[in-house]
């Protein structure tokens, strides 16, 4: 059964908003293990530019080089940078009700605020009118059964892979957002500085799935409902099914196709690692493909 859609109520908006909440908040589980390693490499840091600043003035004449206070800053400075990141990473940043591991989700959140937000509830909508609409053959008529369970299952199918693109992808970014507090500390070293922007990264791609899939949905909604609007007019019965089966199939195979692809087209917009959360979609899409050529055979 296809999942009940009901006017004025932002679907995307309140699932998104609540499944992140779900998923982050035990963000700070690994606060206390990122301090550590924070100070850990502060004191590492530190002690490496005592021994620098000791060893490098030194010559036959011994003669006492002038401390680098600039290195000194610079450290602190970076230091600072790391306490601060850690600290909201998931406490709310002043004047703001979040912190920095729902930054990227709150983007995203905006990002989907500026499509049409009843555009994935209208899509829903649609579908379950044409289920609901579409009435049981009769027994006698196994063309029409055929037909019939062909078109359900092809409904059934839009909205399952709909909702499992859109909940792996806050799955991850929730999985991915706990790992903040040990790789800000890489922060503090030039040569692992680049793992932090990395995950960082990786960040931002999990969350801006949410965001090209409001677009998708923003422009295969308006499609699919001009589509099945003017082909049926109204009239899902078995009939109207049958004369436009092909046409109709196509349609929803190319929906369904392009869905498993919005993975690939966040990492291809965004970078990063967003392809992941299209591994499960690209399985289902196997397991259907399989099925459909036993059932032919």
């Amino acid at each position: 059964m296809l999942p009940t859609a009901s006017s004025g109520v932002d679907w995307l908006y309140q699932f998104t908003n609540n499944l992140t909440n779900l998923t982050t908040q035990n963000g700070g589980a690994l606060t206390q293990l990122g301090l550590a390693e924070l100070s850990c490499i502060a004191l590492f840091m530190l002690v490496s530019m005592v021994v620098n600043w000791s060893t490098t003035g030194m010559n036959l004449r011994f003669h006492v080089h002038p401390i680098h206070f600039g290195d000194l800053v610079h450290f602190l400075l970076r230091l600072v940078t790391c306490s601060l990141l850690i600290n909201y990473w998931v406490n709310p940043l002043p004047g703001a009700s979040f912190g920095i591991n729902h930054f990227f989700s709150y983007i995203a959140q905006a990002m989907v605020a500026a499509f049409d937000q009843s555009s994935l509830d209208n899509l829903l909508q649609l579908l379950k009118t044409a289920g609901d609409n579409t009435a049981m053959p009769s027994l006698m008529a196994p063309t029409q059964i055929l037909c019939y369970f062909v078109v359900q299952g092809l409904l059934g199918v839009a909205s399952a892979i709909l909702f499992l693109i859109n909940c792996s992808a806050f799955i991850l970014y929730g999985v991915t957002a706990l790992f903040g507090p040990i790789f800000v500390p890489l922060l503090m070293t030039n040569t692992f500085r680049a793992k932090f922007f990395h995950f960082m990264d990786v960040l931002l791609s999990f969350a801006m799935i949410r965001a090209v899939a409001a677009a998708f949905i923003f422009v295969w909604g308006g499609f699919m409902n001009a589509f099945l609007q003017q082909t049926f007019n109204g009239n899902y019965s078995i009939e109207m099914w049958l004369a436009n089966l092909i046409p109709c199939i196509m349609v929803f195979i190319a929906f369904i196709v392009n869905m498993l692809f919005i993975p690939s087209m966040t990492q291809a917009i965004f970078g990063g690692a967003a392809g992941m959360a299209g591994s499960m979609g690209s399985v289902i899409g196997r397991v259907i493909s399989t099925a459909a050529i036993a059932s032919g055979a």
